[in-house]
């Protein structure tokens, strides 16, 4: 699961492959999403509305906290995001204990 960056991306952290449901409130609406992966300091998010990069919003991950974020980098749908205020923003310990997949079952 974990990966290593490409040689030619800036990312200076290993990343883990998950799949949460999460609901980012970006300028005070509310749209559900998914975290597809986690980095100690930041996530990959899959959203299908346009967010320019640097915007700060909030991102609630199921069954763990909200997280202040900003855009690193943006390629719609697919969301960079950097951690900037949670209670723990080490997501990559929460991948032990909520597991790789929490997305709701239908």
């Amino acid at each position: 699961m974990f990966k290593k960056p490409d040689e030619n991306q800036k990312r200076v952290d290993d990343r883990i492959d998950v799949l949460w449901d999460a609901v980012a409130t970006v300028d005070g609406k509310k749209y559900p999403c998914q975290v597809a992966n986690i980095s100690t300091a930041g996530a990959l998010m899959k959203l299908d509305i346009d967010i320019k990069e640097e915007h700060h919003f909030l991102l609630d991950v199921q069954e763990l906290n909200d997280y202040a974020v900003e855009v690193a980098w943006a390629n719609r749908p697919f969301y960079g995001l950097v951690l900037l205020v949670g209670d723990d923003l080490k997501l990559k310990d929460h991948a032990d204990k909520i597991g790789l997949d929490s997305t709701k079952k239908s």
